[in-house]
């Protein structure tokens, strides 16, 4: 999950799931376990903006047909 903003002067942005610590950045696997709602924050001197979106992961065991 990636958070982007534009601003003069840029802001920094921070990506945190339910109000925890923010997210190693980087390509991994994604699981069940990072279901949930992620707070995504863009803050430079002037102020900040959050938004919020929920992420539900569905998936399948490969060769089985049947969720993980």
């Amino acid at each position: 999950l990636v958070c982007r903003a534009d601003g003069d002067p840029p802001p920094s942005t921070r990506c945190a799931r339910d109000g925890g610590p923010p997210r190693a950045r980087g390509s991994r696997a994604v699981s069940r376990a990072d279901a949930g709602r992620y707070v995504c924050r863009a803050s430079n001197k002037h102020g900040s903006a959050v938004r919020s979106i929920v992420i539900t992961v569905e998936c399948e065991c490969p060769g089985t047909g049947r969720g993980c």
